[in-house]
């Protein structure tokens, strides 16, 4: 098997909101270390596993195994990445405060070992609205519904495990909850509903500002992107 095949996994289960564990078990791996590794390209998928996923996916083989010459909107950042290293730059990101009972959802990030809302990078052709829908879903199981806009805040010294840095823009919306079930996705070590006097330290000053932006009352509409 190679990379592309490992990356084209790891897409399929995005796209069906499956964590490792969830994925590994529809293929009966007793863990989600086979399905970390096959999507690494460190191990291959048996043919008769790679059969069962085309028929549950109603996925194209060729889709599999031939890598597209056009790139993957998905992996821009990558692509800038590819050239510019872990140098400074502009990235816009997306997430919002999730409300339930009074409280507000955090996320302690499997990253960096720190705690911040639920959120990430937009990806090309994407809103703001719809990145901070997607990556809450991705990372805590939830479908929400935005209540109104919170803002926008700025992390200027955003810095990565990795060392990649940028200047990160965020729209941060308040969300209500429409559906799914609350779960922990390989990004997250923990996910808790915390009152105000709850709050566990934030790790960026964008989620800071957002939190108090909303205990302050802030209200926008939603613009039009």
């Amino acid at each position: 098997m190679s990379l592309h095949f490992g990356k084209k996994i790891k897409e399929i289960r995005k796209k069906n909101n499956l964590t490792q564990l969830e994925f590994a078990q529809i293929f009966g791996y007793k863990d989600k270390s086979m399905i970390a590794h096959i999507e690494k390209g460190e191990t291959e998928m048996s043919n008769d596993k790679i059969a069962l996923l085309i028929d549950k996916f109603n996925i194209d083989a060729n889709e599999l195994f031939l890598e597209k010459k056009v790139y993957d909107d998905k992996n821009y950042v990558k692509r800038i990445r590819k050239y510019l290293g872990g140098q400074k730059i502009i990235l816009n990101c997306a997430g919002g405060i999730v409300e339930k009972d009074g409280k507000i959802l955090f996320q302690h990030r499997t990253d960096n070992n720190k705690w911040g809302l639920p959120g990430g990078l937009l990806e090309l052709n994407e809103t703001y609205l719809e990145a901070a829908i997607r990556e809450i879903k991705e990372e805590t199981g939830l479908d929400v519904k935005p209540k109104y806009f919170l803002g926008i805040f700025h992390n200027q010294n955003m810095v990565w495990g990795n060392g990649d840095k940028a200047h990160t823009i965020g729209a941060y919306y308040v969300f209500e909850i429409e559906g799914g079930d609350l779960r922990i996705d390989e990004e997250s070590s923990e996910l808790k509903f915390c009152s105000k006097e709850e709050i566990p330290p934030l790790f960026a000053p964008d989620h800071i500002k957002a939190v108090e932006a909303y205990y302050k009352g802030t209200k926008n509409t939603i613009f039009e992107e």
